[in-house]
């Protein structure tokens, strides 16, 4: 499976992924502890550390900020992302751990400046000085 993403945005938005919580039967298990980290891919570099989910339920939604959706690589045309999350769960067995992976493609888009915001400053506005 490699580099096969679920899921495609663009670079700077803000993206939710949400994570569903499955047991060994596949069945929807909501955990006792859960954690996510976010890397990328092709570098390595860790974008968030490891990460406690709270509130927890059988599926939630991590919202991947725009920061974190910066480009690294300026002269890619995308990156791949990789959301790794661990959860703890109750069993019939007894307790028991499982992990999962989501992969998406960030999608580099000429003229998006590296800034944490697309805001304009006051001094750029279209009126007139006097």
């Amino acid at each position: 499976m490699a580099n096969e993403c679920l899921f495609e945005t663009t670079e700077r938005s803000t993206f939710p992924i949400t994570v569903s919580f499955l047991d060994e039967n596949a069945v929807a298990a909501t955990p006792t502890a859960a954690t996510y980290r976010l890397d990328d891919e092709a570098s390595k570099v860790n974008l968030v550390p490891v990460t406690a989910i709270s509130p927890l339920s059988t599926a939630v939604d991590i919202w991947i900020t725009s920061d974190q959706n910066r480009i690294i690589r300026p002269r890619s045309k995308s990156e791949i992302r990789t959301l790794t999350v661990e959860f703890d769960y109750e069993s019939e067995n007894g307790p028991a751990h499982a992990t999962a992976e989501y992969k998406y493609k960030l999608v580099n888009l000429y003229g998006v400046l590296d800034v944490p915001s697309a805001s304009m400053s006051p001094s750029s506005s279209a009126s007139p000085s006097v």
